[in-house]
């Protein structure tokens, strides 16, 4: 969508300084440095956005440049954070009616490529930074929300990560759903983006209530904002890899909570038509025809067994990691490690994966610098499904069983 007026202009780093200063309670918690990055990412946000005013609002740099800092507030430790799936950024000097909806807003974000607010309640969130109601900050958690499903520009890591923390809030969104005690606001149990939005509201203006009410989620908001909030409205950034355990461990002295034991039947049978092959082969070199077909036999037996030792995989669960190896030999195996902290989530395929027979495992997991997949070609005879997914969802782990 396109607007006929608007207005896109830059405004000098020191005005924008002065009226954070002034006026922006997270701004001036901030230690030096981070001011200097705080108005450098503001100044590039004002000059790439196209702000409009609507119902004859008075649209002043003050105006353009505290609801610029709302975004940048919310996308401070991330990498990308100019949210270009916004074009336009809206302001009405109060609740408005919209012309898709035909309702009543004092916010809105359209997947079109804009975004509409109330200024009156934008002020109303800034100057009551204790209520937990923050129009700012939720709008723009829903265009960074919004900004990642559309796939243009978009943060790598929330991107990647949001689904974890999806995992991670279902206890509180269901409590807030079913009518438990919960500190978020009600409006939060609409769906799990308005929950997301809540959230952020109150990760910001109360984030000592947030953690000691729901200290798992909030751990979470922490690593999915790449930032921890203090009270006195500042913040400290890039929190990301102290909080997430990515070390990777291959040998454990504690007894795993379940464990799926390799089979070498049920592995031969996962080689499928190489089995075949596998079979000829050895039949070939027994026989001994001549020393082609003997050295040809002994190459594809080699291939065989080097096929046979990557789909052998033994998956242990342990309290804290889940321990993935590959081979039979474990001193040179491949091993990997993850901790539930970094598994985002685990996809099982059961007989419909990469035309393998047996159950196939993928992983999703952060690995302190990427997201990235293993698949683990699982031959144990008995594979307990309910179990893993309760003790997974336990971890805050996503189970998925794709068809």
């Amino acid at each position: 969508m396109e607007f006929s007026e608007y207005t896109q202009a830059p405004i000098n780093p020191i005005e924008i300084h002065k009226e954070l200063e002034h006026s922006y309670l997270y701004y001036k918690n901030l230690n030096q440095q981070l001011k200097q990055r705080f108005v450098a990412r503001t100044s590039a946000f004002i000059e790439q956005k196209k702000f409009v005013a609507r119902q004859n609002l008075d649209l002043t740099n003050s105006i353009r440049i505290i609801v610029s800092a709302c975004a940048v507030q919310v996308t401070f430790g991330l990498d990308s954070f100019m949210l270009d799936n916004f074009e336009y950024v809206v302001v009405y000097p109060d609740i408005y009616e919209s012309p898709m909806t035909h309702q009543m807003h004092r916010g809105e974000t359209n997947l079109n490529g804009f975004i509409c607010l109330s200024w009156k309640h934008i002020l109303e969130g800034i100057e009551n930074p204790n209520d937990n109601y923050n129009l700012g900050l939720h709008e723009w958690t829903h265009a960074l929300r919004f900004n990642s499903i559309n796939y243009d520009e978009t943060d790598y890591f929330f991107d990647g990560y949001i689904n974890k923390w999806v995992a991670g809030a279902m206890h509180e969104y269901s409590n807030l759903k079913n009518g438990k005690h919960s500190i978020f606001r009600r409006y939060g149990a609409t769906n799990i983006h308005e929950f997301l939005s809540v959230c952020t509201e109150h990760f910001f203006e109360s984030p000592d209530e947030f953690k000691l009410n729901a200290p798992e989620l909030f751990e979470q908001m922490c690593i999915l904002f790449n930032q921890i909030p203090s009270k006195e409205g500042s913040a400290k950034i890039g929190v990301r890899n102290a909080l997430l355990k990515t070390d990777v461990v291959t040998a454990y002295e504690q007894i795993p909570v379940f464990a799926l034991e390799a089979s070498l039947l049920r592995t031969l049978i996962n080689m499928g038509t190489g089995l075949l092959y596998f079979g000829i082969a050895i039949f070939l070199l027994a026989i001994q025809l001549n020393i082609i077909t003997s050295l040809m036999a002994i190459v594809v037996v080699f291939w065989g067994a080097l096929v046979l030792n990557n789909k052998y995989f033994t998956i242990k669960f342990y309290e804290n990691n889940l321990y993935v190896q590959s081979g039979f030999v474990e001193s040179y195996a491949n091993k990997l490690s993850i901790n539930y902290s970094s598994l985002i989530k685990m996809e099982i395929f059961d007989g419909n994966f990469d035309s393998s027979f047996g159950t196939v495992f993928q992983l999703n997991y952060f690995d302190g610098s990427y997201f990235s997949k293993r698949v683990a070609y699982c031959s144990a005879i008995d594979i307990p499904y309910e179990k893993i997914e309760t003790f997974l969802h336990q971890k805050k782990v996503t189970v998925l069983f794709p068809k």
